[in-house]
């Protein structure tokens, strides 16, 4: 059994909820007391916040979605700039930070002092479980700091202990002066930046297994859970490990992270957010089994700011674990994609990270994948969906042969036809910081 950072995270997951189940009523009368969008939404719902105090009935509360964030901050009210439910003066506010924008227009995110410390306790947790010790220097790779996976990442790092070096927002070269300057334990960036990096700095003229550099944690997306691309990072860099973590803004910064099994991450914002699992389809809610699947759905439970109530992430996941060797008794998932990237091909739901994980195991093919979508709207597909997948350039494989065996391999494993196209690398741009598209739309 391995360490855990706080005792928490060894409580049965039914005491967790009855945890979260004594918090939320505390937490529903805040939004209706502090909220000017709750308070307009409890009453189109027809929600008594004081009859609430089950989980539940609470389930039977409405969902809030990303499009009710824009919306709000579209053209919100001079005395709240972050939208109607910005809950407390803008006087109190102690951080703002910013999603990526990569799916929109960005959006906007307050943290009081309470909700830092919040932030700080759950991050710090997801850490230590992903392998970062307090005596590690900590190679920071992201550089942009006014997003989740920026300054507030390296405030939880810097209170774990760790000496944290934010090289990231500058040049390849730059940042590898700096590892090979100030010899680092891990490196910590999103996990398309790794990647990159794994093609580029050999380009320099630098091997990845002579840096100092022992773990890799990356997140920002799919893609460390694909073993070819965990298998990858570990052989060229010579690793002790390579892990993933995930969170986001509007809840809280990065609330999972594997452990040293690497077999799914695991949950760590017990106390602080409560998690559900739901059917896209229908908002049923979904248990959490090994082997279910379902959409990501938060709700903070002491957020002052911005808080959120039963806000749908849009992230799919699969759960791995319920229990763990390590000693953690959280639920442990696998991301494998966004719901609002889903497909449908002749009935059956269908990501595109899945199609990309499986043909980055078919020799000659690389892990660089996209599907290609004709029109906006083109959602069903009855015709084989057109992707381009990139040809490896030492194989000596014909092409027509690689694109028979992604046909095979794709049919086998998700029951779904495929059309592929294979591009040279170099028609395909890796994002340097941002998880590569696997979806695009004409």
């Amino acid at each position: 059994m391995g360490k855990t950072y706080h005792d928490i995270e060894t409580h049965s997951w039914e005491e967790v909820r009855r945890r979260h189940e004594d918090k939320l009523p505390g937490q529903l009368a805040y939004l209706g007391e502090n909220s000017d969008f709750y308070q307009r939404k409890f009453s189109e719902w027809d929600v008594d916040v004081e009859s609430v105090s089950t989980i539940e009935e609470f389930q039977e509360i409405p969902f809030t979605t990303k499009d009710d964030q824009r919306r709000n901050q579209a053209d919100p009210p001079e005395e709240q700039p972050l939208g109607t439910h910005q809950a407390v003066p803008t006087e109190e506010l102690s951080r703002t930070i910013s999603s990526s924008g990569t799916t929109g227009k960005p959006t906007y995110f307050g943290l009081t002092k309470s909700d830092r410390r919040s932030w700080n306790e759950v991050m710090k947790r997801s850490f230590y479980c992903a392998g970062i010790d307090p005596d590690d220097t900590v190679i920071f790779g992201s550089g942009q700091t006014m997003i989740t996976g920026g300054t507030p990442y390296f405030e939880a790092l810097t209170e774990l202990g760790a000496n944290v070096v934010p090289a990231g927002g500058e040049s390849t070269e730059r940042l590898l002066s700096v590892m090979t300057d100030l010899p680092g334990d891990a490196l910590i960036t999103t996990t398309s930046h790794h990647r990159y990096l794994t093609e580029r700095i050999p380009e320099l003229g630098f091997e990845l297994d002579e840096l100092s550099i022992t773990k890799l944690v990356g997140g920002g997306g799919p893609g460390i859970g694909n073993p070819e691309i965990r298998s990858e990072l570990y052989e060229q860099w010579g690793a002790n490990l390579v892990r993933e973590g995930m969170g986001m803004g509007d809840v809280i910064g990065c609330m999972w992270s594997e452990c040293e099994f690497e077999d799914g991450m695991h949950y760590h914002g017990q106390g602080h957010a409560h998690v559900e699992l739901i059917d896209t389809e229908t908002g049923e809610n979904v248990p959490f089994e090994v082997g279910s699947k379902g959409e990501l759905v938060y709700t903070p439970l002491e957020r002052e700011a911005t808080p959120l109530l039963r806000f749908k992430s849009g992230d799919y996941a699969r759960v791995t674990g319920v229990n763990c060797q390590c000693g953690r008794t959280s639920p442990k998932i696998r991301c494998i994609g966004r719901a609002d990237d889903m497909v449908i091909y002749k009935g059956m739901n269908v990501f595109p990270s899945a199609i990309r994980d499986v043909v980055s195991g078919v020799e000659g093919a690389m892990g660089h994948t996209k599907v290609i979508v004709p029109t906006e709207d083109k959602v069903h597909f009855e015709a084989p969906i057109p992707i381009e997948a990139v040809l490896d350039p030492e194989t000596d494989r014909d092409e027509a042969a690689v694109e028979d065996d992604i046909v095979d391999a794709v049919r086998t494993q998700l029951k779904v036809r495929v059309r592929p196209q294979l591009v040279d690398f170099s028609e395909i741009e890796l994002s340097e910081y941002k998880t590569e598209q696997v979806i695009v739309r004409k």
